[in-house]
């Protein structure tokens, strides 16, 4: 864009000329101009031309992005200025990032890569780990490269930090790889750990599951000995066909209740299934062989995510340290192995 033309498409987001459509973002309005989104986006040309429903109409709300996210987005498509994008924080960038990646601004998602690729080297942990994951979000190759390079170069000893918790699983996998090698196995252990932990992965303290109890109207408790007015024999017959579509109403609630009940049993089922060979696959990644003896017995030793059997055969792989091998497996999981049926 021109040098001239800046200052004059800025003063279109102030002064509101000749807007034709107003963006709707959480509880914020954003008066904008169609031609100039459709310019710098495919996904608005395409929702402005399409047969989209909102196509028609003046206003279109958009979901997944943050008002302040938006506003600094239509300052950028209606300037192209770059030095707005180096005044924000990590996570606007990151933030504009999705919505370029999203919206098909290719400017946008080529600026935001650079600035963070330029600050990359003095980013502190936390947004390196949430540059990791937004990286793998959008599969852009490049940032995940750097988010590597930095996280192991520079922070290999404190990986395991808070902001993995809040990573999506998939991610959460490749960061666990990536750790290999630069963070103690034992720490690798205790992340993932806290990762199924925090996430609700496994059952820390699982409770027994109480069945739906249907209870039944009994024979003989309706309302013998009220006092009733007499009946005719039509009466009798209406209120039988009546009782007996009432019943039928009440067998029929309760047999789709009963089937909702055994759905959401074979629901959950599947669900811990997925999470049980997800808990494996990430503990596929811990190299036992690394740890000490006495470190698998502090750490492992005590967590749920091993079997009693797993444990048994894990510790063997371990390091020998000052405590006699025999001793202490034996003491620490063979009394309670050969108990085992």
């Amino acid at each position: 864009m021109d040098a001239w033309l800046q200052p004059v498409y800025a003063n279109l987001i102030e002064n509101k000329k000749f807007s034709d459509c107003r963006i709707l973002v959480e509880n914020e309005a954003f008066d904008c101009h169609k031609v100039i989104l459709a310019s710098c986006s495919e996904f608005f040309e395409r929702l402005f031309l399409g047969s989209f429903r909102d196509s028609k109409s003046d206003e279109i709300r958009l979901q997944e992005v943050k008002p302040k996210t938006f506003a600094m987005f239509i300052q950028y498509v209606y300037t192209y200025s770059k030095e707005k994008l180096n005044e924000c924080s990590n996570s606007m960038i990151m933030d504009l990032l999705s919505c370029g990646t999203r919206w098909l601004v290719n400017s946008i998602v080529s600026d935001c890569v650079k600035t963070l690729e330029g600050r990359a080297n003095g980013m502190l942990l936390g947004d390196l780990v949430d540059l990791f994951q937004k990286a793998h979000s959008i599969k852009n190759q490049e940032l995940i490269e750097i988010s590597v390079k930095f996280l192991q170069s520079r922070f290999s000893p404190a990986m395991n930090c808070y902001n993995v918790l809040t990573m999506t699983s998939d991610v959460f996998e490749q960061y666990t790889i990536i750790t290999g090698g630069y963070l103690p196995e034992s720490e690798r252990f205790k992340m993932i750990e806290a990762y199924v932990t925090v996430n609700g992965l496994i059952d820390s303290d699982p409770a027994k599951t109480s069945e739906v109890e249907v209870h039944r109207k009994k024979e003989g408790d309706s309302g013998i000995g009220e006092l009733v007015a007499a009946k005719t024999s039509s009466d009798d017959d209406e209120q039988e066909s009546s009782e007996n579509e009432e019943l039928e109403d009440k067998e029929e609630d309760e047999a789709k209740e009963r089937g909702t009940v055994e759905k959401n049993k074979m629901k959950n089922t599947k669900i811990k299934v997925l999470h049980s060979k997800y808990v494996k696959m990430l503990l596929s990644h811990i190299k036992f062989n690394r740890m000490s003896k006495t470190e698998f017995y502090h750490i492992v030793g005590k967590s749920s995510l091993l079997t009693l059997k797993e444990k048994y055969e894990n510790i063997y792989l371990t390091q020998p340290d000052s405590t006699p091998t025999s001793t202490l497996s034996r003491n620490t999981f063979g009394r309670a192995y050969e108990c085992q049926p």
